[in-house]
């Protein structure tokens, strides 16, 4: 399974990467910091699943959900988010997301 990882912090992106990296059946092909960057290499590196952070500066992960999905409909992607709100889950699948991963970096009060 072919991977891209999109998210603004390259720390995110290094851990799903060393996680991911341990699997021998999946490959990270690619890593965008933007729904920008994202858009702009997708068709060249083809990925299966595209992990797609939902609140990034620029274009964000809903919008960017949206324009892969019209470029290939066939497009896996799996959203996450360390913002609480409730709304974000929603409208990312409504955007096309198949799933919602809320970060393990939030904290219950």
């Amino acid at each position: 399974m072919k991977v891209m990882l999109v998210d603004d912090h390259a720390v995110v992106r290094m851990g799903f990467k060393l996680l991911l990296d341990s699997y021998d059946d999946i490959e990270v092909v690619a890593e965008a910091d933007s729904g920008e960057a994202a858009c702009q290499i997708f068709l060249a590196t083809a990925p299966d699943v595209v992990v797609m952070d939902i609140a990034m500066s620029g274009m964000g992960g809903i919008e960017a959900i949206k324009r892969l999905l019209a470029k290939d409909p066939q497009v896996r992607i799996l959203a996450l988010s360390a913002h609480e709100d409730t709304s974000h889950p929603r409208r990312a699948l409504q955007a096309g997301a198949l799933g919602y991963c809320p970060s393990a970096a939030r904290r219950k009060s």
